[in-house]
């Protein structure tokens, strides 16, 4: 028998250059090439074998830029239930449920909520569930009403955030030694929505994370148990790729970080990560445009491999508050892409392509380089560390407006084509993130000076 790959000749990645530069018909060469301002990554247009620097890329080995060994590439679609009214959010948990939803997210703006009427009827042994913390009090009340659960529960506190005592952090921690749970919560969704770009929102994760499995440790965790206690909220934007490697890079710095620690076993290398889908690029002037921008952004998130999706709907930060249509399209989305597009039946279907892996090797490259930054400076609970990260974070929000304004950056609706009919509707003010504003390109468009 023969052998197929004999019968043509072999292609070197010179052979390939000056096929391009051929094709090219005199333009300049450089064309090939892609200099990103904003991220501040130099990349070519092609790549060849001989780029691939990574020889062992099978999910579930070491360095885990692939993700853990897993039988399918199944992801939770997620709901987020924001509680004003306890029996209107249960209504809503429950429609959302009925919709697809395997993942609620359960955020309350009161202070005294009854959980037990927002959780009425809703069987959370049979789904995965997070709860948004923002107090002690709220812990224990949550706590309290979900202690028969023995699984899928999630508390997604972020103990930057002002409103937490010194204490609070030991305080919770105690209460995991026994038996551990995710409740350190990274919020780096929070990040990119400010505008960051891919590596400062990657080394922002790998800094917040390594201070609470040095603090869990302080404590008598091993760091089997304290990384256990880890999950990462992770923004996706609209550069299809760069997200893909983001998330990939991610996983592999911090089994990198985890490594250090000697772990007893390979679990603890796992990275919790779960997808929020927001509004920095979204539209309420041309909302079927969302449509697209949502879904392209969920099969990055997919592709590289995460537990959960959130896609929140594209109106949500508007004064008329989210749309049915929008509530509709969050779910559907996720729900479509697995159901119709079996995108949960490869893990990591993009892993060997020769750009995504030179992009991940670029943007953890950096991501490294900024957290040693951080760390060298305390980590980012010391305020010299995040006052430095907030300004360079602040520079790219000003410089993506920037860009937006001139067109080199293109929104189709928002500073491009834009549609002639009149929307009664505008974005609300956000509370602010560690200082850093939220960016909604909509809103900024022609708004500052360039």
């Amino acid at each position: 028998m023969s052998d197929f790959f004999t019968a043509f000749e072999k292609v070197t990645r010179e052979d390939w250059k000056n096929k391009l530069i051929n094709d090219l018909k005199g333009k300049d060469p450089s064309l090939l090439q892609i200099e990103d301002e904003i991220e501040e990554l130099s990349l070519s247009t092609y790549y060849h074998s001989e780029d691939l620097k990574l020889t062992d890329t099978v999910p579930g080995n070491f360095p885990f830029t692939r993700g853990m060994n897993a039988p399918s590439n199944k992801w939770g679609n997620g709901f987020l239930v924001v509680i004003e009214n306890e029996m209107e959010a249960n209504k809503k948990a429950l429609e959302a449920l009925n919709a697809g939803a395997d993942l609620l997210v359960f955020k309350s703006t009161k202070s005294d909520t009854n959980w037990n009427v927002v959780l009425s009827d809703i069987q959370l042994e049979h789904i995965e569930s997070q709860f948004v913390i923002s107090s002690e009090e709220e812990f224990e009340a949550v706590r309290d009403c979900v202690s028969m659960i023995s699984s899928g529960i999630q508390y997604n506190i972020d103990f930057l955030e002002n409103q937490w005592k010194d204490g609070s952090f030991n305080s919770i921690a105690e209460k995991f030694k026994t038996g551990q749970q995710a409740f350190c919560s990274i919020s780096g969704f929070k990040v990119q929505q400010a505008g960051a770009t891919t590596w400062q929102e990657v080394a922002f994760c790998l800094s917040t994370a390594h201070e609470y499995l040095v603090k869990l440790m302080e404590l008598g965790f091993t760091i089997d148990q304290a990384s256990a206690c880890i999950t990462f909220k992770l923004g996706v934007g609209s550069n299809y790729f760069y997200e893909i490697a983001k998330i990939r890079s991610l996983k592999r710095l911090w089994s990198k970080i985890v490594e250090a620690y000697e772990p007893e076993h390979s679990c603890s290398y796992a990275c919790n990560i779960t997808a929020v889908l927001g509004h920095t690029n979204k539209s309420l002037k041309d909302p079927h445009t969302n449509l697209l921008r949502q879904t392209t952004e969920a099969m990055s998130a997919i592709n590289a491999g995460v537990n959960g999706i959130v896609i929140l709907p594209y109106d949500s930060l508007s004064k008329n508050g989210s749309s049915q249509l929008a509530e509709r399209m969050a779910l559907n989305i996720s729900s479509i892409l697995k159901e119709e597009s079996y995108l949960d039946v490869v893990i990591d279907p993009l892993g060997g392509s020769y750009s995504v892996e030179n992009i991940t090797d670029c943007i953890a490259k950096k991501s490294w380089e900024l957290f040693q930054q951080l760390d060298g400076q305390g980590g980012v609970f010391i305020n010299e560390a995040l006052d430095s990260l907030r300004k360079k974070i602040n520079e790219k929000q000003l410089l993506r407006i920037q860009k937006f304004n001139e067109g080199t950056t293109v929104g189709i609706g928002i500073n491009k084509y834009l549609n002639s009919d009149e929307i009664e509707n505008s974005w609300k003010e956000v509370h602010p993130y560690l200082s850093m504003n939220q960016l909604i390109l909509e809103n900024a468009y022609k708004t500052v000076e360039v």
